[in-house]
């Protein structure tokens, strides 16, 4: 028998076909939250994955959170790009200073997932108020959404 010794398995293809595969699913799953109200947008959770991938300094990985942060976007009618926009610069300008002040991971969590719903609803009121287009309106889903999606990144964030 002959053995290959400069033969190697290649985890790139694996990591690449696994992100498709969550890339996929949340597509799926952004399109059955939008018919069925009771299945959370997962906006928070996206943001917070956003926000520890941008600290990590993984571009692959931020990339597609990135993607999916445009999904969710464009099946809920948000503006292009704003939702990175808007988690970018809570990442870079006041998480920062939360975690500076607060050592309590938990109480984070929960902060980052109120910036997330009202935040995100106050800074697109801004841009709308700025651009002279019509106020969003704040469902009073998000309310219901916000603790399945602290639960969420409490177990896995």
């Amino acid at each position: 028998m002959q053995t290959f010794s400069n033969m190697q398995r290649s985890l790139t293809y694996q990591n690449a076909l696994s992100h498709l595969f969550w890339l996929i699913a949340f597509g799926i799953y952004t399109a059955l939250s939008s018919i069925y109200l009771f299945l959370p947008p997962m906006f928070a959770f996206l943001g917070f994955m956003f926000y520890r991938t941008l600290g990590r300094h993984d571009l692959g990985i931020l990339i597609i959170f990135s993607i999916m942060l445009l999904m969710l976007e464009a099946e809920k009618g948000y503006w292009f790009g704003s939702s990175i926009l808007y988690f970018a610069l809570i990442s870079h300008y006041l998480m920062p200073k939360l975690e500076q002040t607060m050592r309590c991971a938990l109480c984070i969590k929960g902060i980052f997932v109120l910036l997330a719903y009202i935040g995100y609803w106050g800074f697109s009121w801004m841009i709308n108020s700025v651009l002279l287009l019509q106020i969003p309106s704040l469902d009073w889903h998000i309310f219901f959404y916000m603790p399945i999606e602290f639960a969420l990144i409490a177990i896995f964030g």
